[in-house]
């Protein structure tokens, strides 16, 4: 497939010249950086690259980038000035404690949003046209998905959230499941902005990642909607990406605060059994980490958690041996 970053057109009115609706800004594109000076043009360039019936503005927000990141948006704003909306730090708000996402959303007017981190980036120029019809069609939906393609450093690719061919309804459990990943591409993400409203006092303090959280929030209780069009790409340990940031023994403590977040989940979704087969996932991952780097008292004690859960994972089981065999 190709995966070749869009191309940007030479000015803002070869853009805006597909506008039907411009009574309003109706989708907000919102991009978070941190020195990611080998990515950030490919991301902006497919952000302006869209053909689109509808208003749309794209802001960027940048939390203190000591590379030329910081430059190179200012010529991206110096050609489309009104099109592009810099939030520049003075301080690395990341350092602080702040989820950045959120900061850069209330920058927006947009009625929808369309994430796109920094150093990932679209290939559909009709990504938002698409997404926004089909949020338009299915009003009791908030959040809309597609499949990715994860490019690595070696510039090996793999698909990623593929889950067929034909658009459909993920129902909220498997939402809470999410594709082997864990979460749905956010590079994919387009939802209605008023969403952010619902997400808990505590996403913003304890929440290690934001993007599955928000996964979580915005496809309650209905689900969320698949597109099977790949519209984005989404790179694998990218420099100063999260995970790129992030060794195994500070995950082994990311994975402990999710497991704790699991009963803050509950308050809020109920006792939904499939909470309880992610808190053994989790668990599962706690449990190899802990074993490779020879932590003896954790191990037992993650062995006793996932001990308690034994008729969660034969519960589980079951239910998957079932779909199986309606598949077969």
């Amino acid at each position: 497939m190709n995966i070749n970053p869009l191309k940007a057109p030479d000015n803002e009115a070869s853009i805006m010249e597909h506008w039907k609706y411009t009574d309003k800004v109706y989708i907000s594109c919102v991009c978070i950086t941190y020195n990611q000076e080998n990515y950030i043009k490919d991301a902006v360039d497919g952000m302006l690259a869209q053909i689109t019936d509808y208003r749309f503005e794209i802001i960027i927000h940048d939390d203190k980038s000591t590379d030329s990141t910081r430059e190179i948006l200012l010529e991206y704003k110096k050609k489309y000035p009104n099109l592009i909306k810099l939030v520049l730090q003075d301080e690395n708000q990341y350092q602080k404690g702040k989820k950045i996402t959120p900061l850069a959303i209330a920058e927006a007017i947009g009625e929808y949003i369309a994430l796109c981190e920094g150093d990932d980036y679209w290939i559909d120029n009709e990504k938002l046209q698409k997404q926004i019809n089909n949020l338009y069609q299915n009003s009791n939906i908030n959040l809309i998905i597609t499949p990715a393609i994860s490019l690595y450093p070696d510039g090996n690719t793999k698909d990623f959230c593929n889950l067929g061919k034909s658009q459909k309804l993920i129902a909220f459990d498997d939402c809470i499941l999410g594709p082997v990943q864990d979460f749905f591409p956010t590079a994919s993400f387009f939802f209605k902005k008023e969403l952010m409203s619902c997400l808990p006092k505590w996403y913003y303090s304890d929440a290690p990642v934001g993007d599955y959280y928000m996964q979580l929030y915005f496809s309650f209780p209905n689900g969320c909607l698949y597109i099977p069009s790949t519209m984005v790409v989404y790179r694998r340990e990218a420099i100063n990406s999260w995970t790129s940031r992030t060794n195994e023994i500070k995950y082994l403590a990311d994975l402990h605060k999710r497991v704790s977040l699991i009963d803050n989940l509950k308050l809020d979704f109920g006792k939904n059994f499939y909470l309880s087969v992610k808190k053994v996932i989790y668990l599962k991952s706690m449990l190899n980490i802990s074993i490779k780097n020879k932590k003896v008292f954790l191990t037992s004690k993650i062995l006793l958690e996932i001990f308690k859960l034994t008729p969660t994972i034969f519960k589980y089981m079951a239910i998957k041996t079932k779909k199986n065999k309606k598949h077969d």
